[in-house]
């Protein structure tokens, strides 16, 4: 798969806001740049009725990486600017296991995927085909992160694959090695009842 080059990217840099574990957008240049164009955040409706842009941690991690959002301390301009290494430190405190996470999620864009969030239940990520169009299209992966010491139950697994079945989606176990590479697993029969256990294949990249 052919990953996207960096030059491809826009350069236009977009404030953002802070609020707890999320970062809002309220600019119309910010919410065409991410949401519109880069399939990036979810839309909600402010009090006043104008659209708002609320990005998640691994989705400011993003663009913070791409240089394409402007956060400060406090959200105070006379304050210092966050980078990347400082927005880490703070999004770890709201979100668990974010560096293998925001890994996995960096990995699927850069190849080319537009990723949105999971179900919940452990499903963290909805995955597209490339040039899927996400709010009329159904998503064809769902992606379930697998992390060291935090091992998956059995039946857990069972009731995931339960879900990409009935929702007619291939079931992708991800996972990042020592040296920060994401590895993913294609599950695609699983049944405990029957103790039948067939279709687990390493991949090296998501199935095309």
């Amino acid at each position: 798969m052919e990953e996207k080059s960096a030059e491809n990217l826009e350069k236009v840099q977009i404030e953002g806001i802070i609020e707890k574990d999320k970062v809002l957008v309220r600019s119309l240049e910010g919410i065409e740049e991410f949401y519109n164009t880069s399939y990036i955040g979810n839309l909600e409706e402010s009090e006043d009725k104008n659209q708002i842009l609320i990005l998640d941690p691994i989705e400011v991690l993003l663009l913070c990486e791409r240089r394409r959002i402007l956060l400060w301390e406090d959200n105070d301009k006379n304050k210092s600017q966050l980078n990347f290494e400082k927005l880490i430190t703070y999004f770890s405190k709201y979100e668990e296991e974010l560096w293998q996470k925001y890994t996995i999620y960096m990995d699927l864009r850069r190849r080319g995927y537009i990723v949105r969030s999971g179900y919940g239940e452990g499903i963290e990520f909805r995955v597209f085909k490339r040039g899927a169009n996400f709010n009329e299209d159904s998503a064809k992966f769902l992606i379930y992160p697998v992390f060291e010491g935090y091992p998956i139950e059995l039946r857990d697994l069972d009731k995931i694959s339960r879900v990409a079945l009935s929702s007619r989606k291939d079931l992708i176990i991800a996972t990042v090695d020592r040296l920060s590479r994401p590895i993913y697993y294609s599950v695609r029969k699983f049944e405990i009842l029957n103790k039948d256990i067939s279709g687990d294949i390493r991949n090296p990249t998501p199935p095309k």
